[in-house]
């Protein structure tokens, strides 16, 4: 059976500003909906700690829950060698309390000696606590945007255990070709993330992937065979779903998460 992973970014404090992210809601209404596995996001998780709660408190409504923490968005670094370290060292007291299988990470500088040595630190220490590292790479980025590109850092890098993370959106709207995919060997694979999304209004990729995903199988995206080169391949992870958009952000938390699991589930079932 495919487990599905409730990710929180579509209300993540990155994108609300001061509004309460609600990650009690959310946990709440991920398990009512019958999801699995949870990827509480690192900015809800900073913004649940200063409005007075605790990780600690947080992880077990999520075990009470009956969930498990699968993922831990986001890490990012970029030359900023000291700002990378302060992320690192964050992120890793949220690893050491949520206990994630993946940590994801973004690279969004040039890639050089220092973002590789930033990158292996990061693989050190979170995979001291059993966690790997994800790349989620993105089309608009310098260096890191498609499939290649992140397998060149991750075999420049050796750091054990890290993976590329292949998002639906991304491999959709970047310079990926089938053929690059399913050339993908699986056990380079971290995790798959998935969502839909209808036509194109502008060029602004940024605001399109923030601001117009849909539900799987509501948009364009040619996501039955997306599936069925991951299933081909033998890939058994879970399977992380983030739609994020204006028009579910302030949607009734059971009801965005209700359907975000029909409409994953429909493409990812339960017995293959």
């Amino acid at each position: 059976m495919t487990e599905l992973c409730f990710n929180t970014m579509n209300r993540s404090a990155y994108l609300l500003g001061d509004e309460d992210p609600d990650l009690e809601g959310q946990i709440d209404a991920a398990a009512k909906a019958g999801f699995s596995c949870f990827g509480p996001d690192s900015y809800s998780i900073a913004d649940y700690v200063a409005r007075g709660g605790s990780r600690e408190s947080l992880a077990e409504r999520i075990e009470a829950a009956g969930l498990r923490v699968f993922e831990l968005p986001t890490l990012g670094f970029d030359h900023d060698a000291e700002a990378s370290r302060a992320n690192i060292d964050e992120m890793l007291t949220n690893v050491r309390v949520f206990r994630p299988d993946f940590v994801q990470v973004n690279v969004t500088s040039d890639i050089d000696d220092a973002i590789v040595d930033a990158f292996r630190r990061a693989g050190d220490v979170f995979g001291a606590e059993g966690a790997s590292l994800a790349v989620e790479y993105l089309p608009w980025l310098p260096a890191i945007r498609d499939i290649e590109s992140t397998r060149g850092l991750l075999d420049r890098a050796a750091v054990p255990g890290a993976g590329v993370l292949v998002d639906s959106w991304h491999f959709s709207f970047g310079d990926d070709t089938w053929a690059i995919l399913e050339g993908l060997p699986l056990g380079e694979i971290a995790y798959v993330q998935f969502d839909d999304h209808p036509p194109l209004q502008s060029d602004d990729l940024v605001d399109e992937t923030l601001r117009r995903r849909v539900m799987p199988g509501s948009g364009q995206l040619e996501l039955a065979r997306f599936c069925e080169v991951f299933r081909a391949k033998g890939y058994t992870r879970p399977v992380s779903c983030e739609v994020l958009s204006d028009a579910t952000r302030q949607m009734d938390r059971l009801e965005f998460a209700r359907q975000l699991y029909t409409s994953c589930r429909r493409f990812w079932p339960e017995a293959g």
